[in-house]
């Protein structure tokens, strides 16, 4: 018998497509069938490293939260630990607990907003609704601690910009107590859902071995049995004073990675309950000229992001101005060497699922 020769056919995945978020990639298939994934990045690329290059250190703790709008305060901890590494900062202590409070529910938006994005994009448009809803929980206790609400601007060098309130303390005890009641609506309605189920199981599986290979981080690579995240293994701020486990699975598909952001917003509450609860007294921020020079040298910090492994490298030549700093972005492996070697031999509509289960922000990607 004759082999078929595969006519393919090119379609394109975004940039305006509702499910691609700023993302644009061409599909060759053949019928339903993915043959290959090529991903073309870029539509919200604004050059933050290089801007950072001509701000003040200050000045840039403002900025680079826009790399992640949906994790900001993982940009603005990674940056300023970066600066403190090079300068040989001491962190007054209630600075570092409030740091990894506002860390740890910079985590819980992220995922309650993920929860949403992906429902939408498989059609659950209820849940969707109610995510985002729910998400207005957190940006209210960014307002309340910062001011600000998507971009809080708020973690700097030295500490955090100013001291958290008696208001705080307690409307964010009541967010985590309703939060956590959620989580069994969303059980009920999204994850066991027979629906979401179906389109999520044994779909974009890949081994412990290949996302290893190919460089994935975060609830991606724990879900393919890896037990590895920064917080514990290469731990910062007073992650070492919190008690909370590591969340794992073994089947490493699409359904996998929804579960491990699931049970990640559990353990992010109760990390943030255990801070709250032991919140010492004292100064929030070591005391800084507003424009401070760093001295000569260059680090290299790395954090657990929502979206898995986020690092920094700065170059500082002793000027109020970074020479040069790199962002090692979880997004960009993501998006540009997980998701094109999972589309392949998937059909055409698992491909908002595989790469919403991926996590990516595009502006974590494009920086």
């Amino acid at each position: 018998m004759e082999e078929r020769e595969i006519a393919f056919l090119t379609v394109p995945f975004g940039p305006q497509h509702p499910a691609s978020g700023h993302f644009h990639a061409l599909l060759k298939v053949d019928g339903e069938t993915v043959l290959e994934l090529e991903p073309h990045p870029g539509y919200l690329h604004r050059g933050f490293e290089k801007l950072m290059e001509y701000r003040v250190h200050p000045q840039n703790c403002v900025l680079v939260d826009r790399a992640d709008v949906l994790d900001p305060f993982s940009c603005e901890l990674g940056y300023a630990n970066a600066i403190e590494k090079i300068a040989g900062l001491e962190i007054p202590e209630r600075g570092r607990y409030i740091r990894t409070i506002m860390a740890e529910l910079g985590r819980i938006l992220s995922h309650i907003t993920w929860i949403g994005v992906l429902s939408m994009v498989l059609g659950f448009d209820s849940a969707n609704k109610i995510a985002w809803g729910d998400r207005e929980k957190i940006l209210r206790l960014n307002e309340i601690a910062t001011g600000g609400r998507l971009y809080p601007c708020y973690l700097c060098i030295g500490g955090v910009r100013r001291d958290i309130s008696r208001e705080f303390v307690d409307e964010t005890s009541k967010a985590l107590d309703y939060l956590e009641g959620q989580l069994s609506f969303y059980d009920y309605f999204v994850f066991k859902n027979e629906t979401f189920v179906m389109r999520m199981e044994k779909v974009g599986r890949m081994s412990a071995k290949e996302a290893i290979d190919l460089g994935a981080t975060g609830p991606n690579l724990r879900a393919c049995g890896i037990d590895y995240d920064v917080r514990k293994d290469e731990p910062y701020e007073v992650y070492p004073k919190v008690n909370f486990n590591v969340v794992t699975r073994e089947e490493g598909d699409a359904y996998a990675r929804s579960l491990c952001r699931r049970y990640e917003i559990a353990e992010s509450i109760s990390i943030v309950r255990q801070l709250l609860n032991n919140l010492p007294d004292g100064a929030f921020r070591a005391e800084l000229s507003p424009v401070w020079a760093a001295p000569e040298g260059e680090s290299y910090f790395c954090l657990e992001s929502a979206r898995g492994e986020k690092c920094f490298h700065v170059v500082s030549d002793g000027s109020p101005f970074p020479y040069r700093v790199k962002i090692r972005a979880p997004s960009f492996l993501h998006t540009l060497s997980e998701f094109p070697y999972l589309a392949r031999g998937s059909t055409i509509a698992d491909i908002p699922a595989i790469y919403w289960s991926l996590d990516s922000c595009p502006a974590d990607m494009d920086r």
